[in-house]
């Protein structure tokens, strides 16, 4: 199926080590480069796009070993991913650019936001994955690891996209229509080894997640998911790593799940687009 980016311009890159896929939206104001999390493409931030193409000049791509950019084996560790999301800012970005990562993408935001490129304006954390050597487990956020097992099952059986679209639609049947069969193209074309990382327990975290995003030096926005509903951080583990900071700003979107920009837009845009109209 094709790219669900209507109005979006489709183009590749090569930083010199891997060829980057992403899509450009119309230029309606400033920068802001989407970052999906693990097993989705950069069309994952579909429900949310409309209300940010009216303002803004949208950027989003697939990181390595996802969507329609290069695999590279072995090396999908955070700073890999930093250096594609660094090169996108400074060679397609370009002008001063606010940077939104969901999950994993969010994880790698930071790793950039670390050592940023000059036209790093701000940042906005979605539920992200800033987890140290181990991943913290408390109350239902073991939801979105067991539906990785799901969905690294299905890969590892050689099921088609036919095959496997009603298997997902069962295992989530309150999703967008178009969902099951744009998960089951999203689930065949990454590289299954990044997924069997997060399984297994092998897929490397931050040695102080607390410095990481103490040390980030732009306007941040982090979006807790509810542990209670599926999302990742648990309450005290993330009380442990947020910084005291005027420039950080955090909210938790109560009874919403992981995935908030695709189930609960509802919840999670009232929230953002105020803080992203504060940053122009």
């Amino acid at each position: 199926m094709p790219l669900l980016l209507n109005g979006f311009t489709d183009h590749t890159i090569d930083t010199g080590e891997i060829e980057i896929a992403y899509s450009v939206g119309p230029n309606n104001g400033p920068t802001l480069l989407l970052l999906h999390g693990v097993t989705s493409r950069r069309d994952g931030f579909l429900r949310v796009i409309d209300e940010l193409v009216n303002g803004y000049r949208v950027v989003t791509m697939d990181q390595r070993g996802h969507g329609y950019s290069g695999h590279t084996p072995g090396a999908y560790d955070r700073e890999d991913h930093a250096r594609d999301i660094r090169f996108v800012l400074e060679n397609v970005c370009k002008e001063p650019t606010i940077v939104w990562g969901h999950s994993m993408g969010g994880g790698n935001t930071v790793a950039m936001a670390n050592n940023p490129p000059s036209n790093l304006k701000a940042v906005v954390l979605e539920d992200p994955a800033v987890f140290g050597r181990e991943r913290p487990v408390k109350a239902n956020n073991s939801l979105t690891m067991d539906g990785f097992k799901v969905h690294l099952d299905m890969i590892e059986s050689g099921l088609s996209i036919d095959e496997m679209a009603p298997k997902l639609q069962a295992a989530s049947p309150n999703q967008p229509d178009y969902f099951s069969r744009w998960k089951a193209e999203c689930l065949l074309q990454m590289d299954a080894d990044i997924l069997r990382g997060v399984v297994g327990g092998t897929y490397r975290g931050f040695d102080d997640p607390a410095a990481m995003l103490a040390n980030i030096q732009v306007p941040v926005l982090l979006l807790q998911a509810d542990p209670d509903a599926g999302g990742i951080l648990p309450d005290d583990y993330l009380a442990g790593i947020l910084p005291n900071s005027d420039s950080f700003s955090f909210t938790k979107i109560v009874g919403a799940g992981h995935n908030l920009n695709r189930e609960f837009p509802e919840k999670m845009l009232p929230v953002v687009l105020p803080w992203l109209a504060e940053q122009r």
